[in-house]
């Protein structure tokens, strides 16, 4: 039965599809995350987020009440659910942030937005906003903290959901034969240089990343 390291722990939800699996599950939180203490004086045009970790730092701050009058744009499926869930208009949401530039560029060129990430982010929304003159606010809302973890066990995978997750799990452990099992291509890029044996998920999401370890191991 292969070994299957998660470096992340999965909810309930989760284990059921594991538990239907052929695989030995491991995991283990390689990252984590805390909020930031941040404050909003005058709130653009339009909402920006880009992780589910975004908006729930967000939720945890007092302006929260006030920003939920305010449309929001974002990056992945399970961010959008988040927002909407929360009361939020989401106005358009995407994958990944390279696909975003392209929707602010043909809809949302005019507008101005504040952009709530974590201490760790790609530059692609800055530059973009940046080469456009688009006016807009950052906001640091969370930090991305690493926990790396010694693997004593045999792997033959590896789940990764960030990159930060892959450098927490390079300080302490070497990848070679393992097949590592992405997120999307921004995790995959990650691995560049380190391995070739990479899968990455239909979709950037939990599930999708699952689906394609189980279904690799079928």
């Amino acid at each position: 039965m292969p070994a299957v390291l998660s470096t992340r722990k999965v909810s309930q939800l989760h284990h059921l599809q594991i538990n239907e699996s052929a695989i030995d599950w491991v995991e283990e939180d390689f990252i984590g995350i805390q909020p930031c203490v941040f404050s909003v004086d005058q709130p653009r045009e339009i909402l920006l987020f880009t992780s589910q970790n975004a908006v729930r730092s967000v939720l945890n701050n007092p302006a929260s009440a006030v920003l939920k009058g305010v449309p929001a744009i974002c990056v992945g499926i399970k961010t959008k659910e988040l927002l909407a869930k929360n009361g939020w208009t989401v106005l358009a949401w995407t994958h990944y942030a390279k696909e975003l530039t392209n929707v602010i560029q043909q809809q949302f060129a005019s507008q101005s937005f504040s952009f709530f990430c974590g201490n760790i982010r790609r530059e692609v929304l800055p530059t973009f906003f940046k080469q456009h003159q688009i006016p807009f606010d950052e906001y640091v809302v969370y930090q991305t903290v690493k926990y790396p973890h010694q693997m004593q066990q045999k792997l033959d995978g590896i789940c990764f959901y960030s990159p930060s997750a892959i450098e927490s799990f390079l300080e302490n452990n070497a990848i070679t034969t393992e097949v590592c099992f992405c997120i999307g291509d921004t995790t995959a890029d990650a691995l560049k240089g380190i391995t070739t044996q990479i899968v990455v998920a239909s979709q950037p999401t939990i599930e999708a990343t699952l689906a394609a370890c189980f279904a690799y191991y079928k």
